[in-house]
């Protein structure tokens, strides 16, 4: 009992040290990367490159405080002889993309729990256009990626893009690159498919009916 006890104590010392040693390592990091904590911008340039410390990734991501989003998925598309809207055209030359689409992040759905709701703006046709590897945007949107892409957070009260900063983003980008949005990812498309299949009873219902 006696030896049992004392190894109690050396673990619940251990992890108190533990827990000490990730407080400090993170105040490092708070100040190491306080360069980077301001919200000066609604959206951010995520590009084509390698990074293994988030204070390279930081550094990597640019403020774009001149992107528009397109007004609508369709202005997006650039259709041959028609004049793209203003801020389209703007990506389209700053970033090589051949057509402005978006996408919610796994995870920040509208249809989830979250007030963040964070969204990637890229080239539709990156597979084909691009040929830059982003390890980045992989680490969000969970497959290949190719290209620029450009990132924003929509206020689920608001409705409408926030300031963000380079450090959140990259937090949210390491932070996926190591698995930890799993569950929130899981939980989001457990719900999707729950209103899917409320969605076939309805209609199985709403068919029964007419008849």
């Amino acid at each position: 009992r006696f030896h049992s006890l004392a190894a109690m104590t050396n673990y619940s010392k251990w992890d108190k040290f533990a827990a000490d040693l990730a407080s400090d390592t993170e105040e490092e990091d708070e100040k190491q990367l306080g360069d980077y904590t301001s919200k000066k911008a609604c959206f951010i340039h995520v590009p084509p490159g390698d990074f293994t410390r988030k204070e390279q990734l930081c550094e990597m991501l640019e403020e774009d405080p001149d992107f528009e989003a397109p007004s609508s998925t369709a202005a997006g598309i650039v259709s041959e002889g028609e004049q793209p809207e203003p801020g389209v055209m703007r990506a389209l030359e700053k970033y090589k993309w051949s057509s402005v689409t978006s996408s919610f992040i796994p995870g920040y759905n509208p249809g989830g729990g979250s007030d963040d709701l964070w969204r990637l703006f890229f080239d539709d046709n990156f597979l084909t256009s691009q040929k830059e590897p982003n390890r980045a945007a992989r680490a969000l949107l969970g497959y290949k990626s190719l290209g620029s892409f450009v990132v924003s957070c929509v206020n689920r009260g608001t409705g409408i893009e926030r300031p963000i900063s380079r450090k959140e983003v990259a937090d949210l980008i390491m932070r996926r690159q190591q698995g930890g949005d799993a569950e929130r990812i899981s939980r989001e498309h457990e719900d999707q498919r729950a209103r899917m299949e409320a969605f076939s009873k309805l209609g199985g219902q709403t068919v029964e009916l007419d008849g």
